[in-house]
């Protein structure tokens, strides 16, 4: 479910490009001071779109240096000196990463879901030692869901609600008192739509695998014939992420943040949603 948050360099000026990185790098490595080296690897697009936006609205100034790491061991890169916020978004990309592969173990995921799971069980530990307060939101939200998948809920907003309010809530444990009215509206939308866009991504497999999903028990064998009805949900709900993201204001960072709210999450719905226009109906 995870993934979807993502620049679009070839719209980013090239001197800009590296931003997004250099935010990536500080996330991996307060990850890396605080759960050792394996979950570097399990790093999200999303938690990091997150580091560059709450870095934003708290208007923070960051320092960037220049080291070395495992990915780049010969050539210094610019990496974002880690914050106290780098720190609480690598506890909460664990938990997340934690309760996600968990939801999907739980839905019969394969071995490989189920051995990342494990291996991940001793930072994940560790990450609710830091924010106990977070990893019983998650652990509550992911019930939620479940519970509403295995009664194959066809209210495609009534699903989404949980883990639009994951998001959002996420906002305000790791923002305090910063999560204004804005940050909560954009992200209780962004949460809407990852869960939205992740579903229409995989309503064909989920078919052919008999796995729940919102798009297939709400039109049934009509999904593939209402590529219109479809378009107008998606952008209804990006509409609602870009007025809260015009709210806010925001001036640091604004390059990345803009790329990814105009332009890459539009793109990557516009790019899904190709697969419903003028598609035959599947029985």
């Amino acid at each position: 479910m995870f993934g979807y948050l993502n620049i679009e360099k070839d719209k980013l000026e090239e001197g800009k490009r590296g931003l997004w990185q250099t935010f990536m790098c500080g996330l991996c490595f307060s990850t890396k001071k605080l759960f050792g080296n394996a979950p570097r690897m399990l790093i999200s697009n999303d938690v990091n779109f997150f580091n560059v936006l709450f870095h934003s609205v708290i208007q923070a100034d960051v320092t960037v240096e220049q080291h070395r790491c495992f990915s780049s061991p010969f050539v210094k890169r610019a990496i974002l000196k880690p914050t106290e916020l780098t720190d609480k978004l690598a506890v909460a990309n664990v938990l997340l990463t934690y309760w996600n592969l968990y939801d999907d173990v739980t839905d019969g995921g394969g071995l490989s879901k189920k051995t990342a799971l494990q291996a991940l069980k001793r930072a994940y530990k560790k990450a609710r030692s830091f924010a106990p307060e977070l990893d019983d939101m998650l652990s509550e939200r992911y019930s939620e869901l479940r519970q509403m998948e295995q009664a194959k809920n066809g209210a495609i907003d009534a699903v989404a609600h949980s883990f639009s309010l994951l998001s959002m809530q996420f906002a305000q444990i790791v923002l305090g008192d910063e999560a204004n009215e804005h940050v909560q509206n954009m992200c209780y939308n962004l949460g809407k739509w990852i869960y939205l866009v992740d579903a229409l991504d995989d309503a064909d497999k989920d078919t052919k695998r008999g796995n729940y999903n919102p798009f297939v028990a709400c039109y049934g064998e009509k999904l593939y014939g209402s590529y219109e009805e479809l378009k107008f949900v998606m952008f209804a709900v990006l509409n609602r992420v870009a007025m809260a993201y015009n709210d806010l204001n925001l001036t640091k960072y604004k390059c990345v943040l803009d790329n990814v709210v105009y332009d890459s999450i539009r793109d990557k719905t516009n790019s899904i949603l190709e697969r419903y226009r003028n598609a035959p109906t599947k029985s």
